[in-house]
């Protein structure tokens, strides 16, 4: 989900509790995540920023080697040499509940009504040019963008639901593709909805204009 506080719906300063999954705002005395940690016994935190662990409430970071699957995981990073070899090895990845999948055939979740979004999502993230691209952050990271400018939030967004579908160490065999789709969201100005059924091929030649501009 959009990485926002469960309580203040605010961007910053956001740690998501290990323990339930929920998402609070920062980390000191009287922090919605401080206030959880003692109410409710759920002790380690991820910033979901810096992606460092800490433990609530006494407040010290957590070193240790074990929690490089979950930081990999929230952003998975791709060199150009495991790029170039994506479509000749064929090789088939494990999930943690034991079922196995090819990264990049992987499910997206239907939140709502967003299955017409989802499609066209999949297929453009089997076009190896496009998706190529996106895997690689560099390529778009320093793009100049006028001040203000919301519709790059559209590249952002694809770029890590493209590395997240072609992740090797996915937890479970499908991605929630909801960060994307709020983008969507908002840079239609509502034009593309979530919750109620669009038309695949407006969204397809919207989205591809989108980010060409």
């Amino acid at each position: 989900f959009e990485k926002l506080c469960s309580i203040s719906l605010s961007h910053i300063n956001v740690y998501a509790c290990l323990v339930c999954g929920k998402y609070f705002q920062g980390r000191g005395l009287k922090s919605h995540a401080y206030i959880h940690s003692v109410q409710l016994s759920h002790h380690v935190f991820l910033n979901l920023h810096t992606l460092k662990f800490y433990c609530l409430p006494d407040n010290y970071e957590i070193i240790d080697s074990s929690l490089e699957d979950i930081t990999y995981v929230l952003k998975p990073t791709f060199t150009a040499q495991h790029i170039a070899h994506l479509d000749k090895q064929a090789k088939l990845s494990r999930a943690y509940d034991g079922t196995t999948y090819l990264p990049g055939i992987v499910g997206l979740n239907n939140i709502k009504a967003n299955d017409y979004a989802n499609a066209v999502l999949q297929a453009l993230s089997n076009v190896p040019p496009l998706r190529n691209y996106f895997l690689e952050e560099e390529n778009y990271r320093r793009i100049q963008r006028p001040p203000g400018d919301i519709m790059f939030l559209l590249v952002q967004r694809f770029g890590e639901l493209m590395r997240k579908l072609w992740n090797p160490r996915n937890f479970k065999a499908h991605v929630s593709p909801h960060e994307m789709l709020q983008a969507v969201v908002l840079c239609s100005k509502k034009n593309f909805q979530i919750t109620k059924q669009g038309d695949g091929v407006e969204f397809l030649s919207w989205f591809l204009n989108a980010l060409h501009a």
